[in-house]
């Protein structure tokens, strides 16, 4: 298996995104690779006014700018693409198979689910690289967490 050279993180809109991009950097700076962050404007496909194309296209931006902040504030090197397209798609087309896609999952389920999709599963299914899912309510890693695992290695007590 090669190692990876890359981390991933496709985002939208939704702050669930701001924690896929925080343990995004995480691993990124434990792995010592750059960010590369990836949002999709899918409304192309859909029949909408030029004024409201224009929003989601800033909104598209103004997400992918504010995900940058966070990994650079991670001591990341970070770039950014936005595409446009199918979510997974695009998705799946940007990376390389020595890529790790850390990406955040909503959980949606029932009949929304089968209406919008899960970009995340369709990404988990296609994807020729590693990818981790983000649940909404998942335990952030921290530094911390690995203090504690090296001291545990260690035979040292455990932190609390």
């Amino acid at each position: 298996m090669k190692g990876i050279n890359r981390v991933v993180i496709p985002v939208d809109t939704a702050d669930i995104s701001k924690v896929a991009a925080e343990q995004g950097a995480f691993f990124a700076k434990l792995l010592n690779v750059e960010v590369s962050i990836i949002s999709v404007n899918d409304s192309q496909q859909y029949m909408l006014s030029k004024i409201l194309e224009e929003k989601i296209q800033t909104e598209k931006q103004s997400a992918l700018d504010d995900v940058k902040k966070i990994t650079e504030e991670q001591g990341v090197v970070t770039t950014t693409k936005l595409a446009a397209g199918a979510p997974a798609t695009e998705i799946v087309k940007f990376v390389k198979d020595d890529d790790l896609i850390v990406m955040a999952s909503q959980g949606k389920k029932g009949f929304n689910r089968f209406l919008l999709g899960s970009v995340s599963e369709e990404v988990l299914k296609t994807a020729p690289c590693a990818v981790m899912v983000i649940k909404e309510k998942a335990k952030k890693w921290s530094v911390d967490d690995l203090k504690v695992t090296v001291k545990k290695e260690e035979g040292e007590e455990k932190e609390e």
